[in-house]
């Protein structure tokens, strides 16, 4: 095989809380990952030696979490041949949308493709997880419980199909300066802890009840103005849930239907970047 093709798909967080801090300064999470239709493309071709990586995005390849993964990787098969490859970046970075992550996990199981190497996705995880805390998760896709820093996930059955509208603010949020904001405020935020009835309502296929689920403690800890403007815009134009994903500045508004949706994302594009797209089953 000389050329692979991978999908990078972007994921929202239904539900968000922080449930501590280990010794290493890591935080531990309790989360409903989803993932979604919006994606990065990645094309890896063989080459001689080494990584050859195009700039996407105004991000240069050496800061690009592409060329970290490759590292490790190379760390683990010290003889892997060259590969060259082409970036193609839809999902905006400092959105929490794990655009990075996805990129790097959409990497290690396109080079597994690429050239043989016979990694299971257990494996694959377990390099994912020494990459970010996202990035375990993008290995696989699809819908999952994560608790611990991400790594621990549970797959979760849904039998909801989900028409999202995702925006994002002008604005964007640096993933560590929201943890440091996190930390700064402690027992000052409401955590609450709806992972558990967002699951419920995900397998029993209850949209109002998981719309009443969604929760993310990093809206708090963000304050940004504009973001609540975005929220009350979704709402507005048929909108049944909307809040911040990740860490920030996205907001995700969840739609009856497909048509609802594509309509409220076309007034959204009129003065910021937004997308209609829908829950997506699996990685790959």
């Amino acid at each position: 095989m000389q050329k692979v093709t991978e999908l990078a798909f972007a994921k929202v967080n239904l539900t968000l809380a922080v449930t501590g801090r280990r010794p290493d300064g890591y935080h531990t999470l309790e989360t409903v990952f989803q993932s979604v239709s919006l994606c990065d493309r990645l094309v890896l071709e063989r080459q001689e030696t080494g990584l050859s990586l195009n700039e996407a995005a105004g991000i240069p390849a050496e800061e690009n979490i592409i060329t970290r993964a490759d590292k490790l990787l190379r760390s683990e098969f010290p003889v892997l041949g060259g590969v060259r490859v082409r970036l193609e970046k839809n999902i905006p970075a400092e959105a929490g949308l794990g655009g990075g992550s996805a990129d790097a996990a959409a990497y290690l199981r396109g080079m597994n493709r690429l050239y043989g190497l016979g990694m299971t996705g257990e494996r694959l995880c377990g390099l994912a997880e020494r990459l970010g805390a996202d990035v375990p998760f993008c290995i696989r896709g699809g819908t999952a419980l994560a608790t611990g820093i991400g790594e621990k996930m549970t797959p979760i059955k849904s039998r909801l199909p989900l028409w999202m509208v995702i925006c994002k603010p002008e604005t964007g949020c640096s993933t560590p300066a929201m943890y440091r904001r996190i930390d700064e405020m402690g027992e000052r935020l409401r955590q609450r802890f709806t992972a558990g009835d967002a699951v419920r309502a995900l397998e029993t296929g209850d949209l109002q009840g998981l719309c009443g689920s969604l929760y993310n403690v990093f809206e708090e800890a963000a304050d940004l103005p504009e973001a609540e403007m975005i929220r009350r815009e979704m709402r507005q134009s048929g909108a049944l849930a909307a809040m911040m994903t990740g860490t920030g500045s996205a907001v995700l508004g969840i739609y009856p239907d497909e048509q609802t949706a594509a309509a409220a994302a076309k007034v959204l594009q009129e003065s910021r970047w937004a997308v209609c797209c829908r829950s997506s089953e699996a990685a790959g």
